[in-house]
């Protein structure tokens, strides 16, 4: 296929290609059991006590998304004050860097792929286009999370941005991609409307939403699709390699 025929697809990788949530979850029970439930004098249900972290990771993720807040800042934020809320008193940033840590080197074990994902990656390898990822996050949590997909992105399509020292919404990450991938247009599939989907068409791309909760603010933009089915995303995307 010529250049003038290829077209690039880059994914999202969290929530885009595998629940997250769950994963998430998973990983964050297991922290607290490992690190926090040893050092209380009154056992706390970790299930009680994960429905009011999760409910402080989204209270606070706005402010996290508009830059109020260091991802570190994040972090400590959501977990002091769910330890808070359970009645929790004896905890410093050496047990949230421990809690953190154990957290992280999880979550790749919980790692699933949707189970459309495969399919819809080698449909466009099939058909010759470049396939790719641009994901947030440190280096080695993010790959150990595409190993366990058990998808082959080519190594040269990865980009993530502790490795580029670019990070969505920036959108100079994905002009930094572009300039690196000799394709006729350029798609980007994320989960995230203000994170993955406007920094992209921002740079020139079409953005391809998965918006599996259907949720539709007052006005999406132009050059966005918003996929919330396994089926309206592949008709999207093979709409796009027309």
């Amino acid at each position: 296929m010529s250049v003038l025929q290829r077209k690039a697809f880059y994914f999202d990788l969290d929530n885009t290609l595998f629940d997250y949530e769950a994963s998430f979850k998973q990983a964050s029970l297991f922290a607290f059991k490992a690190v926090i439930s040893p050092l209380l004098i009154q056992p706390v249900n970790p299930e009680l006590w994960y429905k009011g972290y999760k409910k402080y990771c989204d209270l606070y993720w706005t402010e996290y998304e508009n830059g109020l807040l260091t991802r570190q800042e994040y972090q400590t934020k959501r977990l002091f004050s769910s330890l808070i809320l359970m009645k929790i008193q004896s905890f410093d940033n050496v047990l949230v860097s421990n809690y953190q840590k154990q957290c992280e080197e999880k979550i790749p074990s919980f790692v699933k792929p949707f189970p459309w994902i495969k399919g819809i990656v080698e449909s466009l390898y099939k058909n010759g286009h470049d396939v790719g990822i641009i994901s947030n996050g440190g280096s080695t949590l993010q790959r150990k999370k595409l190993k366990m997909l058990g998808i082959p992105f080519p190594h040269e399509r990865i980009y993530i941005s502790s490795e580029i020292s670019l990070a969505k919404p920036n959108t100079d990450i994905f002009k930094y991609v572009q300039r690196r991938c000799s394709s006729s247009a350029f798609y980007y599939i994320g989960d995230s409307l203000s994170f993955d989907i406007k920094p992209a068409v921002m740079a020139g791309w079409t953005g391809i939403w998965w918006n599996p909760t259907k949720h539709m603010p007052p006005s999406i933009g132009g050059n966005i699709y918003s996929c919330s089915s396994s089926e309206e995303l592949r008709n999207v995307l093979m709409k796009c390699i027309e």
